[in-house]
């Protein structure tokens, strides 16, 4: 048989598919006797299979039978090699690198000399202790108290200059992987069951506040002080963006922060509050939304929270473009942050509510077909925006809204800057003993009338109460905020802004008795535009349904009973009140006249 029936042209491949390339391969080789052709017939069958599936299956293009053929036709004949990578490139789905499938079939490379320095760093790393965290589904190692999660960047930078610095030479990325896939096992099966944290965890009475810097230092917090310690049973790691805090000075007073925070009034109560709650890692936590109009310094007032947070080589996060990207930040980032938002949807409404109280998200991890990757958090989030972006009622309930004014005056930024990073380790500080002395008084708290994030209310009550203020001021103030958060995200609800102004044009206390299709019919009556308003009156029950809360804050309370006949109609019934203690209709003037009462010079 000679070279040329032995071969397989390209163009073939290209007109005839995968199926008739190895028909054709079959056909030719046929009548071979020698071992190496039968070796290549049986290699092309298998192959150009896997390449047949591939795309419903990329993960066997890297099984390590699959691998072993491709390296075997590769030395035994790099025509049919060529026509192999082109049938490759036309089937594999869009995440499959063709540059990987040719650094692992190269033929040069024998198993021998491509594991070869795997098994040494595998030596080098036999005496680090490993530790499997089954609650996030990670594991990591341990190296002079430095915790790395196996497979990240950091782990990866770590492994190669570790190498180099023992062997003077580099070391290939696929003997990174498969360390980092040895060691995974290794970790799951052998090594210790330990939660590891990120920036901050509550731990036996104490708070425990990772500074992130190189000597893996950490401040211990109790009701009776605050200190750095370096050995603990507490482990946090460090991922690849996470940036240092500054070592705490102590000294610093609390009201220089509004030197550089465009906060103003009872509004840094609420901040204070949440700062504090930031640091806590076993209660929920409050939404912080910032607000303002261009030039009122939202995006650095955001910043500079979260440098004396959780400081980040990225502070102010895009706006995200679906539930994976904030699930995603979340798993690497202590305080979820995001700049200039202009519209958040329900589903990423309903994935910083999750966050907030803690819960998962789940997806096909990348090139499996039934295996899941598990992301578990619970954080802090911070977000910014000019119009009010969150109008979920469920998020409502747990989002601070603070409005920022516009400056009157402007300073340089990069003046100011460089006041705030010289001003952080005394403000650091500040904070640190302003947490001390809530704690201390956060035993003796007792909330009148806890709302629903009465972690946070009673902490806040705490704060303020050490602050000097008197009891009950600061479940005044987050109740108020909470009440204007419900207002304003009403006015993306007709339905509820309809209810509202039926309420307030009637006299008596009941402002609607009949059924749900009556009260439907009736409001449409005067709705002057009909854009998002419900199709049905099944779809106007349910908006009426989610509003309900929001309506009972501003004074309105609506019951939905069972099927009844009132008047000519049988239906759902559904009774509107007035409540005789609500407020209706002026809630927010209330509030914000109370705002714009309030002047005090504020220095940014």
């Amino acid at each position: 048989m000679d070279n040329q029936e032995k071969s397989i042209s390209s163009d073939g491949l290209l007109s005839n598919g995968i199926a008739d390339v190895a028909n054709i391969a079959t056909i030719n080789l046929d009548n071979a006797v020698d071992p190496k052709e039968q070796d290549l017939k049986n290699a092309l069958s298998m192959v150009y299979e896997v390449i047949s599936k591939c795309r419903k299956n990329p993960g066997a293009l890297f099984e390590p039978e699959f691998i072993k053929a491709v390296t075997n036709i590769r030395m035994l004949s790099p025509k049919e090699w060529a026509n192999i990578r082109v049938s490759i490139k036309q089937n594999k789905p869009s995440g499959i690198l063709l540059a990987d499938l040719d650094r692992e079939t190269n033929p040069v490379q024998n198993e021998q000399a491509r594991n070869s320095d795997a098994d040494i760093i595998l030596e080098m790393l036999s005496e680090n202790t490993l530790y499997s965290d089954e609650e996030v589904n990670k594991t990591f190692i341990e190296d002079d108290m430095r915790i790395l999660r196996i497979g990240s960047q950091s782990f990866a930078e770590w492994i190669s200059h570790k190498f180099f610095k023992e062997f003077r030479r580099s070391v290939n990325e696929s003997s990174i992987k498969q360390v980092g896939f040895t060691l995974t096992g290794k970790a799951k099966h052998e090594g210790i069951k330990k939660h590891i944290y990120m920036r901050t965890v509550n731990y036996q009475d104490a708070i425990y506040i990772f500074i992130g810097d190189d000597g893996w230092q950490k401040i211990k917090v109790t009701a009776s002080g605050w200190g750095l310690v370096t050995e603990s049973d507490v482990k946090f790691c460090k991922p690849s963006s996470m940036l240092p805090l500054p070592l705490p000075v102590s000294g610093g007073k609390i009201e220089q922060l509004w030197d550089y925070l465009n906060i103003s009034g009872d509004d840094r109560l609420l901040v204070l509050a949440w700062m504090l709650e930031a640091f806590r890692s076993e209660t929920p936590f409050p939404v912080l939304a910032l607000n303002g109009l261009q030039g009122c310094a939202k995006s650095s007032t955001h910043a500079r929270i979260r440098m004396l947070i959780d400081p980040n080589g990225c502070n102010l996060r895009a706006a995200p473009k679906d539930i994976q990207d904030i699930y995603i930040g979340a798993g690497s980032n202590w305080i979820v942050s995001f700049e200039n938002i202009s519209r958040l949807s329900s589903q990423q409404q309903d994935a910083l509510c999750t966050l907030a109280t803690g819960g998962g998200f789940a997806t096909r991890t990348l090139y499996t077909n039934d295996e899941e990757t598990i992301i578990n958090v619970k954080r802090p989030v911070i977000i910014n925006s000019i119009p009010i972006v969150i109008t979920a009622q469920d998020l409502t309930d747990r989002v601070i809204n603070i409005e920022l004014q516009k400056l009157e005056t402007y300073r340089d930024e990069i003046e100011i800057n460089a006041e705030f990073e010289a001003a952080r380790p005394k403000l650091f500080g500040a904070l640190l003993d302003l947490l001390v002395k809530t704690l201390m008084k956060l035993p003796l708290v007792k909330l009148n009338k806890p709302p629903r994030m009465a972690d946070f209310a009673r902490l806040g009550e705490a704060m303020t109460q050490a602050l000097g203020h008197e009891a009950g001021k600061f479940e005044q103030t987050f109740n108020e905020n909470r009440i204007e958060s419900a207002s304003r995200a009403m006015e993306a609800s007709p339905v509820a802004i309809a209810i509202r102004e039926m309420a307030e044009s009637c006299h008596g206390k009941i402002v609607f008795h009949g059924t749900v299709n009556q009260l439907f019919n009736k409001l449409m009556e005067n709705r002057p535009s009909l854009e998002g308003w419900p199709k049905s009156p099944r779809g106007f029950g349910d908006s009426i349904r989610r509003q309900t809360p929001a309506l009972h804050s501003i004074g309105i309370s609506v019951s939905q009973g069972g099927v009844e006949r009132i008047g000519d109609d049988r239906g759902i019934s559904i009774t509107i009140k007035k409540i005789s203690s609500g407020n209706i209709g002026n809630v927010v003037s209330k509030l914000s006249d109370r705002k714009n009462n309030f002047s005090e010079s504020v220095r940014l």
